[in-house]
């Protein structure tokens, strides 16, 4: 989950949380990808997805118990949290762009009470 601190927006938060989980630099698209709530049993998420490109160094897992690239076409092989399958949807079905630059995208999550209306 991403905090946004008091002097940030949401792409400035991602791109220091990202530096700070993960050891590595990025540029975010400064737009958002996709944007899900999802109910669970218990909770509310809110996924907000925004796509980035790592310009400096290689993502080093710390916090994560794996990390690995997986190509755009071969998302729909890994076992997604049912709040994620939108945003992966739309990845996998978005026209490949010309660049061959690695993309990710990461999710910023808003957890709330069951009874918390929108």
């Amino acid at each position: 989950m991403v905090k946004v601190e008091a002097n940030e927006d949401i792409f400035s938060a991602l791109e220091r949380e990202i530096s700070e989980e993960l050891d590595c630099k990025i540029d975010t698209y400064k737009e958002v990808f996709n944007v899900n709530t999802h109910e669970y049993e218990t909770f509310i998420i809110n996924l907000i997805s925004i796509k980035c490109r790592v310009v400096e160094g290689s993502p080093t897992k710390s916090e994560h118990a794996k990390l690995i690239w997986v190509k755009r076409e071969n998302l729909d092989s890994l076992k997604w949290a049912p709040a994620d399958i939108p945003a992966v949807a739309q990845l996998i079905n978005e026209k490949k762009s010309s660049q061959t630059e690695k993309t990710f995208f990461r999710n910023l999550c808003i957890k709330t009470s069951r009874n918390f209306i929108f």
